[in-house]
């Protein structure tokens, strides 16, 4: 390893919970330290997921107590921390924190004229988790931050799909790449004995003769929760024992309660709100479900599941395809179709299908979606970027084949 330890800024719009902001503290925690310099600055004094920040591990922790839009305090400790602390590449998480970046690299890269430290400004990486713009002002905003996109040394995307959605719509920066997200899988194993799910099942109203179906999401209108509802009260008018289970709390919880109401289902469904550990409630489930109508593009929630043994029932959207292969670990469908999913939801009322398509699934996460695989997955785009033990760290960073299809 080079004398110099190169150094890392993450930016990230805050700690609040969030596939995104979750995805940033596991690297921190997890990254190589010996090899990088670890420091990370949130925008918002939002910080629900500190506590499980190993800080011990970080050169520096900041935050800029932004209240919104850009503000001159934060762009000047921003500055002081790039130019103090000898960063060689700022890494963003999203549009927002990317925003930040690229200023607060143009405010560092001068002072008084001169360049800093024999000309070298730090390296800006960008890690994308939007595949679809959802409101007329998040499609405005992208007018401005496709420039910004344009002027990053890198562009991470989390799955293919995302990639090749952004491309098709001639989103482009120096170089892009691809980074799955990865989980804990010892974290997330099927080690809950049969009497331990039944426990968790009685916890929650429900028995062992129940067909119990789980969604694990916070309770926001996008998430679609009312699909579930209406899929499971089909199935009941079946004679399907079918139950929901709703993991997670949220604004929608009154109004998903008075569906439930109508629908003939108020025994049938329980919402747990908020839980530190998900993985009983996941384990006493039978299925597992996302039934998003746009907002997912690789969801944890559907790793966790599949390293727990659950066959998924998907809606086809972001990443779905590369997480759940249609009719081996589960069923993917078009978001809102309601007779699909239920379709699907009563053959895995088979225990015979659900243990087979169970186990490919677990399968399928260890080998492709690991903890160990996002983390080395990082660490050599980023070591490409910076050209380590290849180039200068002044040099345009070296790309292989799957960086260079998008040099300009």
């Amino acid at each position: 390893m080079s004398a110099h330890t190169p150094g890392l800024l993450f930016i990230v719009n805050s700690l609040g919970l969030g596939g995104a902001e979750k995805q940033v503290i596991t690297l921190l925690n997890h990254l190589d330290a010996s090899r990088f310099r670890l420091h990370l600055a949130y925008l918002k004094r939002c910080e629900r997921l500190l506590p499980q920040l190993n800080a011990a591990r970080l050169d520096e922790l900041l935050c800029c107590d932004v209240s919104r839009g850009i503000e001159r305090h934060a762009l000047r400790r921003l500055r002081h921390l790039v130019r103090t602390r000898d960063i060689d590449a700022i890494v963003c998480t999203n549009t927002y924190s990317m925003l930040y970046g690229y200023l607060a690299r143009l405010a560092s890269a001068r002072r008084g004229g001169v360049l800093p430290r024999g000309g070298k400004v730090p390296k800006l990486a960008t890690v994308f988790h939007t595949t679809l713009l959802r409101t007329n002002k998040e499609k405005v905003q992208m007018l401005l931050y496709r420039r910004l996109f344009k002027r990053s040394d890198l562009l991470l995307y989390v799955c293919e799909n995302q990639r090749d959605y952004w491309r098709d719509r001639g989103l482009r920066a120096a170089a892009d790449g691809v980074v799955h997200n990865g989980i804990d899988v010892d974290y997330f194993s099927d080690v809950q004995t049969p009497e331990g799910k039944l426990a968790a099942r009685h916890s929650v109203g429900f028995g062992p003769q129940d067909y119990v179906i789980g969604l694990c999401s916070s309770l926001r209108p996008e998430k679609a929760h009312g699909d579930l509802l209406r899929a499971v009260a089909r199935l009941r008018s079946q004679g399907v024992p079918a139950k929901a289970l709703f993991i997670g709390d949220g604004a929608e919880r009154g109004r998903l309660e008075e569906a439930a109401l109508e629908l003939g289902l108020r025994e049938h469904l329980c919402i747990t709100g908020l839980q530190q550990d998900v993985r009983p409630l996941i384990g006493c489930c039978d299925v597992m479900t996302l039934v998003s109508h746009s907002i997912e593009t690789f969801s944890l929630a559907a790793l966790e599941s599949m390293a727990l043994g659950k066959p998924l029932v998907m809606t086809d959207i972001g990443g779905a395809s590369e997480q759940v292969l249609h009719g081996q670990n589960g069923f993917l469908y078009p978001p809102g179709d309601i007779d699909a999913l239920a379709l699907h939801l009563t053959s895995l009322a088979s225990e015979a299908l659900r243990a087979r398509m169970g186990a490919v699934a677990s399968r399928r996460v260890r080998q492709l979606f690991t903890l160990d695989t996002m983390t080395t997955g990082f660490t050599d785009q980023l070591t490409q970027l910076l050209g380590i033990g290849m180039q200068s760290r002044d040099a345009p960073p070296h790309c292989g084949p799957d960086l260079c299809e998008n040099r300009q």
